[in-house]
């Protein structure tokens, strides 16, 4: 699978981290970082542990979380 590339208009094409932090994963995921400490515990979501405070998500699993927990909810008649 090829790397997600994000364009910046006058800056040179970078390929976006495999490996995430704390607050960029709970940005996406749209929660506070509290919330993402709290799923971690409870073994919600996957992380990897490089030092005791040193913690990464890898945007692959998070991008699959995101999708396999989405939910659609619709209105109407």
């Amino acid at each position: 699978m090829p790397d997600i590339i994000k364009t910046i208009p006058g800056m040179a094409i970078q390929p976006e981290p495999e490996l995430m932090t704390k607050p960029a994963t709970a940005h996406l995921l749209g929660v506070s970082t509290r919330t993402l400490d709290n799923m971690m515990r409870q073994k919600r979501i996957s992380y990897v542990k490089l030092t005791a405070k040193m913690v990464r998500f890898p945007r692959r699993e998070i991008l699959q979380h995101i999708h396999d927990h989405q939910t659609v909810h619709a209105q109407g008649k």
